[in-house]
């Protein structure tokens, strides 16, 4: 069991009940993990493990990573580029492992989040996490000036990286989204100047582009069917891509 231990460093599962959620996530040996599990290995400021066995986790997480629909997925992204990486440095870089993870990341945005194809009968998840989890690498200080490269391979692509882009501006006007709640402790860059440097470049970069106007024609011109509303009640925000947009542009 020594390859995947998880031993509670900041004491966060006190209860019988907790401790035997940890114990059947070892008993998993990384195999078979869903997104609460690994959640709760690398959940923000107080993971389950140190960072040595948080480490041993790194290959199920990638593979999580890689469906970004998946629940947490996005969650967990954030959690390891503004927490993880800021608090466990030192550790991370005595085992080899900080850099060998920022690049791990990297290939995951630019082999996985932006060329992936997309299929309506899957949901939204998807596309709202891709979105989320972009916006997060082209803020951080690792991704960011990475920007234009993305947004040039979006605007280039299909129907799904035109419509990740419209949902990247979209997000780009919502002011809650980047609403920080006073008095939390934030690591790193991640703080409401990052993203306002984010929304800055991502609003200098359209400027004098077409690219939003040619992405929403594109959408309308080689409009797919979408599937009717699911259960949760949330496939249909993307009908409203295109609406939305239109008030904006």
């Amino acid at each position: 069991m020594a390859g995947f231990h998880l031993s509670d460093p900041w004491s966060d599962f006190t209860r019988p009940e907790e401790q035997e959620y940890l114990r059947s996530i070892e008993a998993k040996q990384g195999v078979g993990l869903i997104g609460a599990e690994l959640h709760c290995v690398f959940q923000s400021y107080l993971p389950a493990g140190t960072t040595q066995e948080c480490c041993a986790y790194l290959a199920p997480l990638y593979r999580h990573f890689r469906t970004p629909g998946e629940d947490w997925a996005h969650e967990i992204w954030d959690d390891i580029l503004w927490i993880w990486l800021y608090r466990a440095r030192t550790e991370l870089e005595q085992l080899n492992q900080y850099e060998r993870i920022i690049e791990e990341m990297r290939r995951i945005v630019h082999d996985t989040l932006i060329p992936a194809g997309w299929k309506p009968e899957e949901g939204p998840e998807d596309i709202y996490h891709r979105t989320y989890m972009l916006i997060s690498w082209m803020s951080c200080p690792w991704g960011k000036d990475e920007m234009p490269t993305i947004l040039d391979t979006l605007s280039s692509g299909g129907f799904t990286q035109q419509l990740l882009l419209l949902r990247l501006f979209l997000t780009n006007k919502d002011d809650l989204f980047f609403e920080f709640t006073p008095g939390v402790t934030e690591c790193g860059e991640r703080s409401e100047a990052a993203y306002g440097e984010y929304r800055k470049r991502f609003n200098d970069y359209f400027r004098e582009s077409t690219a939003l106007y040619d992405a929403l024609e594109h959408i309308e011109t080689h409009a797919i069917v979408l599937p009717a509303n699911d259960t949760s009640g949330s496939t249909i925000m993307l009908y409203e891509t295109a609406d939305e947009c239109r008030l904006y542009l």
